[in-house]
């Protein structure tokens, strides 16, 4: 395949938007232009240039995907999405350690596109996040790991389940421990229902990411910085693609975690914990 065919998938934003519309399904002209809202005297030579390369045919008013379209849009897109995911948050991104996502789902980051960044204002410094709390409220199931420490987050938890909400907690061990120590009650509390269940994660806090919350609706995530250090900042998707991705994030590490069956065990004492002063 020629370069050029790659150039001009790539290097031109009117013609890779417009081939991804059309991935979607086929689509005539007025449609087209509504969509990415160019007008028609820009995009009609973007479309004559992309007939010419075979990348999209004309029937009667309505443009379709070539087969040869069709196979570079497919290999293209999670290049795409990725791109998209890097750019929209550059600096978090570039400050991040990803050695905490699997591989697997480093290929598909992608699917965090549509991402934005949140972090609590001035007002909530001290507080458990509260975008945290506002989208896990009104849930009827939730996954959460913290590989740090809050203090609010036994009381936080204590409550969810308390109104019925089924709910899966993942701590790191040194998170575990605390919990264990200064919140005993709360911790018996959670597991004496039904409808929760926590898991501790043997490794080092800094080997997972310092959060995941997913309920049926949206995703949380954050993450350490290079620096080893939690900032305070996260990720907030509604797109099913993105609560998928988290799920399986989420499972990744449930599957390497033990099922904790009373606060008395697992536990063993840590002299480098991770706690919630430690991140001021």
């Amino acid at each position: 395949m020629k370069l050029q065919l790659v150039n001009l998938l790539l290097f031109s934003d009117k013609r890779k938007n417009l081939l991804l519309v059309l991935s979607e399904r086929p689509r005539d002209i007025d449609e087209i232009l509504d969509l990415l809202q160019v007008p028609r005297i820009s995009l009609l030579p973007q479309i004559k240039k992309l007939k010419e390369e075979g990348l999209i045919v004309q029937k009667e008013n309505v443009y379709h995907l070539s087969i040869i379209g069709n196979i570079l849009v497919k290999k293209a897109r999670p290049l795409l999405d990725a791109a998209s995911t890097f750019e929209d948050n550059d600096y978090f991104w570039s400050h991040r350690k990803l050695d905490s996502i699997p591989f697997h789902l480093l290929k598909r980051i992608g699917d965090l596109k549509v991402s934005q960044l949140v972090e609590p204002g001035l007002s909530h410094g001290f507080d458990l996040f509260p975008e945290l709390i506002n989208h896990l409220a009104g849930s009827s199931q939730v996954m959460l790991l913290f590989s740090y420490f809050h203090p609010q987050i036994p009381s936080f938890s204590l409550e969810l389940v308390k109104k019925g909400v089924k709910m899966q907690l993942i701590l790191s061990k040194d998170s575990f421990d605390r919990f264990s120590m200064d919140f005993r009650d709360a911790g018996e509390k959670i597991l004496a229902k039904e409808n929760a269940s926590i898991f501790m994660h043997a490794g080092t806090p800094l080997e997972i990411p310092a959060l995941i919350a997913i309920s049926e609706k949206s995703l949380l995530l954050g993450f350490f910085n290079k620096k080893g250090r939690f900032e305070g900042q996260y990720l907030l998707s509604f797109e099913p693609c993105a609560l998928v991705w988290g799920r399986e994030l989420f499972e990744y590490y449930m599957k390497r975690s033990e099922n904790v069956c009373s606060m008395d065990y697992p536990y063993t004492s840590s002299d480098s914990q991770i706690t919630f002063d430690d991140l001021q």
